[in-house]
C-alpha cells in the first residue's frame, strides 16, 4: 500500500481502540490519555466520538470504557467477506467431522499468526484460541508453514525480529539455525507439525494455502491433545490437511 497523508485524529482514535488489545480491564479517560501521551481534553473528545458511534462503551457506574459491540459486528463482516474464509470453511468443516478436533485458519500479519476462522471439534476443550487472537510463528505449525514459504528477505527480517526465540513448551525450537532446518523440511513435505512446541500437551498439524501467484497467504491446521493423536493418526491428518489446503489454494 502506498504511503500518504495520515490524519492525526483518525490515527489517535485507532490507537485508543488498539489499547484494549493489551488489557482485559476497562480504561478511564485519564488512563487512556496517559498511555498515549495525549491531553485529557483531546483524549476525551476522541473517546466520546468513538462511544457515540458504538466503538466504545461506557460503564455508567464508574465512567470507564470498554470496546463496543460495533467492533464485534465489523469483525463478523470481515469473516463473511474474506474470500479465504469462504473458500476454506467447507473443508474445515469436513476435517472437524472426520477427526473431531479443532480446525484453525490463519494468516500472517506483522510477524505473528492471526486466527481468522476456527471450528470447534468434539474434543475441543483442550484448545484455547479465538478468532482475532495472535500467536508466535516460530513455535506454531501454522506459523512455521507460513515462514517456510516466504521469500528469503522477508523471512530473514521476521526471524531477526523474533530473536531470542522464547521457550514456551517442552519442544520449542530456540535455535534459529535449527528452525531454518525445520522450515526446509516443511518445504519438502508440505506439512508443518507443532509437537508440544507452543503449548504443553498440544499437537497441531498444518499446511500452507497458496494464491494464484504461488504466495503462501494462509495456513490451515488440525489441533488437539497429543495424547489423543496416535502416530498413525498423524499420517492420516497430514494427508487430509494437505489435500484440503491444495483444494482451497485452487479456489482462491
Amino acid at each position: 500500500m502506498s504511503e500518504g497523508r495520515v490524519i492525526q485524529s483518525v490515527a489517535r482514535a485507532l490507537k485508543i481502540l488498539e489499547l484494549f488489545e493489551r488489557t482485559t480491564m476497562d480504561l478511564s479517560v485519564t488512563e487512556i490519555a496517559n498511555q498515549l501521551g495525549l491531553s485529557k481534553s483531546t483524549a476525551y473528545g476522541l473517546i466520546n466520538t468513538l462511544a457515540q458511534k458504538g466503538y466504545l462503551e461506557q460503564n455508567p457506574r464508574d465512567s470507564r470504557y470498554s470496546l463496543g459491540l460495533k467492533l464485534l459486528r465489523l469483525g463478523g463482516a470481515v469473516q463473511r467477506h474474506s474470500i479465504i474464509v469462504r473458500r476454506a470453511k467447507p473443508y474445515m468443516e469436513k476435517l472437524v467431522q472426520e477427526f473431531s478436533e479443532t480446525v484453525h485458519l490463519t494468516v500472517e500479519r506483522n510477524g505473528v499468526v492471526v486466527y481468522i476462522e476456527k471450528i470447534h471439534g468434539e474434543r475441543a476443550v483442550f484448545v484455547q484460541s479465538s478468532v482475532g487472537a495472535e500467536n508466535p510463528m516460530y513455535c506454531t505449525a501454522v506459523g512455521k508453514c507460513l515462514l517456510a514459504f516466504m521469500d528469503e528477505a522477508k523471512l530473514g527480517r521476521l526471524l531477526k525480529g523474533m530473536l531470542p526465540l522464547e521457550r514456551r513448551a517442552p519442544n520449542t525450537i530456540t535455535d534459529v539455525e535449527e528452525l531454518r532446518r525445520e522450515l526446509q523440511t516443511i518445504r519438502e513435505r508440505g506439512i508443518g507439525i507443532d509437537d508440544e512446541e507452543h503449548v504443553p500437551g498440544l499437537m497441531c498439524i498444518a499446511a500452507p494455502i497458496f494464491n494464484h501467484s504461488g504466495e503462501a497467504v494462509a495456513a490451515i491446521s488440525v489441533s488437539g491433545a497429543k495424547a489423543g493423536i496416535s502416530s498413525k493418526l498423524v499420517g492420516r491428518i497430514s494427508e487430509k490437511v494437505a489435500w484440503s489446503a491444495q483444494q482451497i489454494s485452487g479456489s482462491i
